[in-house]
């Protein structure tokens, strides 16, 4: 009597699974909740690869949506972030009318000024809308290194990982009014290098005799300048002003016209080793902050 009461409960149990399953609407039902799990999943991670992906997209626009003709040097593609302090207008109306107005100057003078341009937006903390916003990237070199080691990319995750860091934090803690805004750039040297400065710089991908693909590269050589900044911050009695840099060395390359950052010792980024270690010509003794010392 046991056994068979038994049968018939198992009997039932099955009838009550395979009603579930005959019933489309229930079966997807039972599917989708099994599934909930991993959709949800997918979204937390596509959330997260979109914004990295859209910061790394925006990490040379400096937030522009509608780009006005007065904020762009089209020639040489630089832009005017949307939200310029005044003296990143100032420095890049001049900048706009050394190589746009009646007469161009001169390499040099362009260089310096490129130079006064990548330094206020790059150490202006005030108009940035967090870690991923960096300034001064228009300005900095846009090529490949090997094995598809972007320059500019390797900038931009250096810099939001050092400088950067915890502007956030800075915000935080002492009001975002009372971050690091450059006030006046002054241009210490600018010489132009006696001899070219050479990259090995990606040209195609080519084939092997046995018809492997390999990275074909080519050194090709720029002129370039030497330059030196030192600046003052926005008078700021709330941040501990003494750890944050006010100087710099920066290597300038003339690209095909287009004059770009392809070193910054003071900042210790050295994009195309991927080391820490800072530019040989380095002589500045400024190092970047250490939030860690206040948290």
């Amino acid at each position: 009597m046991e056994e068979k009461r038994l049968k018939l409960k198992k009997e039932k149990k099955k009838r009550s699974v395979g009603s579930l399953f005959a019933d489309k609407k229930k079966r997807y039902l039972f599917m989708f909740l099994l599934m909930l799990p991993f959709i949800i999943a997918i979204g937390v991670f596509s959330s997260i690869a979109y914004k990295e992906a859209k910061a790394l997209m925006d990490l040379a626009n400096g937030g522009q949506v509608e780009t006005k003709a007065e904020n762009i040097v089209e020639s040489m593609n630089y832009i005017l972030r949307d939200n310029p302090t005044d003296i990143q207008k100032e420095y890049f109306a001049e900048l706009k009318e050394a190589i746009e107005g009646e007469e161009r100057a001169d390499d040099t003078t362009i260089a310096g000024l490129v130079a006064k341009n990548y330094v206020t937006d790059f150490y202006t903390w005030t108009n940035k809308r967090g870690q991923y916003d960096i300034g001064g990237l228009y300005y900095v070199y846009d090529g490949e290194f090997e094995n598809g080691d972007h320059f500019k990319e390797n900038v931009y995750l250096k810099a939001r990982d050092g400088f950067y860091k915890y502007i956030s934090y800075y915000g935080t803690q002492y009001g975002k009014e009372n971050l690091l805004e450059v006030e006046n750039v002054e241009i210490t040297r600018c010489d132009k290098l006696s001899s070219q400065y050479f990259i090995n710089e990606h040209v195609s991908y080519k084939q092997d005799s046995e018809g492997e693909w390999y990275d074909y590269r080519e050194d090709h050589g720029f002129d370039a300048y030497a330059v030196t900044c030192r600046w003052t911050y926005k008078e700021n009695t709330v941040l501990p002003m003494n750890q944050f840099a006010n100087s710099i060395n920066l290597m300038i390359i003339n690209r095909d016209g287009r004059f770009e950052v392809i070193e910054a010792s003071e900042s210790t980024i050295d994009a195309r080793t991927g080391s820490e270690k800072t530019s040989a010509a380095e002589t500045s003794t400024d190092v970047e902050t250490s939030a860690e010392e206040n948290s």
